[in-house]
């Protein structure tokens, strides 16, 4: 008897289980309802292709089970797919709810080091006469505050001595006062008047001190020379505090106020970082750039900072509380931004969403959500792909209306990132009323006729824009003399020292810069990936372009003096 009973029981425990593995999205033909008061299964769909429809069960053509649609489901809203749970899962699907959280975004520029101007003193004599020693010799010694600095013959000081002391002979309070007072206003030093009380001799040279410690600029006097009170013979730079001035893309002015907290760090130390407060802000643009020129004020008592270094500065903006999402919902494509709404019951709709501002971690939606909205995290693009990329466009634009074959606007775009591989550009805009669009950040098509030498991560650029039936957008035109690059950049001639091929570094004796007021210079120069070394050697003209990035020196164009025309307009460099 037990012989029988095992078999059976392995028997129904095989159908049992097999039962159990079937898929749940896989009832069959007999399976449709027809109990009365149950919903009819009007069609069969693939799962990610909601147009693959059939009128009984199978597999679409990416091999997955067919799901039913039933009777008053057939007229979801446009754009929206259903995927059963089991696929679901299978995906890896997770989701985030769009909540308002305080978003902060740094702005980052670079910085130039330079002598805090108003801790320069400017040395004037106030009055005529020969310059007999001098205690310096070039620009940049280091002086101590009561130094002498350098001894004066002055015919003047003489006569005015001569009266004070007659002044004291005749014991005349009045005119003693008078006679001492004019010592004074001559810069007589007070050391100098004691010793002339002590002695009551007159001193035919005069030995003024040093004002100020610190480091000597603008030396133009040597011994021997005749000065009188229009001479400027020098000027000591304290080195206590230094100016870093930076200069902040226009998009950003109105994040920038004073006393607003800044770090900066230097190539020279990265280990450190320096926070100060904004000092000043300029009231004017820089009319090259259009970029806003911002002054910090750092204490030096180290004497580590030097004037000319490069700093890297980052603005800390106050934090606002936004609406935002996780930044790896969004999807970016050269139509529009977009993220997948999960809606329940596995529903999933893709729908436009404006973005603001970008973090690490979220972006900021202006448009397109409200608060609680769940959004797809892992798995957006494979089921975005399947739904109507402008089904709910008018959450944000409204009702959509034809759209010409060739629609086209001139926008300016704010380039972010550059695919040579794909053809296209991330950039960003700011609205386009013509098309009803919000700014924005998206991709573009780049046609074949762009060049792609032009654009460069950082520069912003008046592009012409042309939008397709299909919401497609691609660039058809760049205005090649509206480009403004938030990365500091020139173009130079210069001379070829020497190439070290290993480290990609030229050394090369530049011209003058002059729309930084820069003199000539010899440097190092990092040549950019792609630039073939093999062209160019020691002793060699060249004319060069290079960008400045954290600090580093990196030449992005560079060509021989040979294939340069003589008479090429210097004016703009």
């Amino acid at each position: 008897m037990k012989r029988f009973i095992l078999p059976t029981l392995t028997l129904l425990a095989g159908v049992s289980i097999g039962y159990a593995v079937l898929p749940l999205g896989e009832p069959n033909e007999q399976s449709q309802p027809t109990a009365a008061g149950e919903q009819e299964i009007l069609y069969w769909v693939a799962p990610m292709d909601s147009s693959y429809r059939r009128d009984k069960p199978g597999k679409s053509p990416m091999g997955m089970d067919l799901v039913p649609v039933y009777a008053g489901n057939e007229k979801a809203e446009p754009g929206t797919v259903s995927i059963s749970p089991n696929i679901v899962q299978s995906l890896g699907v997770t989701t985030a709810r769009a909540e308002l959280q305080d978003i902060a975004q740094p702005i980052t520029a670079t910085g130039v080091v330079e002598v805090a101007e108003d801790n320069i003193i400017h040395v004037h004599p106030r009055v005529s006469g020969w310059i007999e020693t001098l205690s310096i010799t070039t620009d940049g010694q280091t002086v101590k505050k009561g130094d002498t600095l350098y001894t004066l013959y002055s015919p003047e000081l003489v006569n005015a001595q001569e009266e004070y002391l007659l002044a004291r002979s005749r014991n005349h309070k009045a005119l003693v006062d008078a006679a001492r007072d004019r010592l004074k206003a001559l810069q007589f030093p007070p050391s100098a008047i004691a010793t002339l009380d002590k002695s009551g001799k007159v001193q035919q040279q005069i030995a003024f001190p040093v004002p100020q410690d610190g480091y000597v600029t603008n030396l133009n006097i040597r011994p021997g020379f005749y000065v009188t009170p229009g001479t400027t013979m020098l000027a000591i730079a304290s080195q206590n505090s230094v100016w870093i001035t930076a200069e902040i893309p226009q998009r950003y002015a109105g994040s920038i106020s004073t006393n607003q907290q800044v770090r900066v760090t230097l190539p020279a130390y990265p280990e450190q970082h320096f926070d100060t407060q904004v000092d000043f802000i300029y009231p004017e643009l820089n009319a090259i750039t259009r970029a806003l020129k911002v002054r910090l004020q750092l204490d030096n008592t180290a004497r580590d900072l030097k004037p000319n270094m490069y700093a890297s500065v980052t603005f800390n903006t106050p934090e606002d509380t936004v609406l935002a999402i996780p930044r790896s919902a969004l999807i970016r494509t050269a139509a529009n931004t977009r993220v997948v709404l999960a809606l329940g019951n596995g529903e999933f709709r893709s729908t436009a969403v404006a973005v603001g501002r970008i973090t690490n971690e979220y972006a900021e939606i202006t448009a397109g959500l409200s608060q609680g909205d769940e959004v797809v995290l892992n798995g957006a693009f494979l089921i975005d792909s399947e739904s109507a990329i402008d089904a709910d466009l008018s959450r944000i634009t409204g009702p959509e209306e034809a759209v010409s074959p060739t629609d086209t606007q001139w926008v300016t775009l704010n380039i972010e990132a550059i695919d040579h591989e794909n053809n296209t550009v991330t950039a960003s805009h700011g609205p386009v009323e013509a098309w009803d669009w919000p700014g924005m950040t998206m991709d573009f098509d780049l046609t074949s006729g762009i060049d792609h030498s032009l654009l460069e991560p950082g520069i912003s650029v008046a592009a012409e824009l042309n939008r397709d039936t299909d919401g497609m957008v691609e660039i058809l035109n760049l205005k090649a003399d509206s480009i403004v690059s938030d990365v500091p950049n020139a173009t130079v001639d210069g001379v070829i020292n020497r190439i070290d091929e290993t480290s990609r570094i030229m050394n090369i004796s530049r011209g003058p810069i002059e729309k930084w007021g820069r003199g000539p210079a010899t440097m190092d120069f990092t040549v950019a990936e792609g630039i073939s070394l093999t062209a160019f050697n020691s002793e060699q003209t060249v004319r060069f372009t290079f960008e400045i990035h954290n600090g580093e020196f990196v030449i992005t164009a560079i060509q021989p003096a040979m294939a340069m025309s003589h008479d090429m307009d210097h004016s703009d460099h």
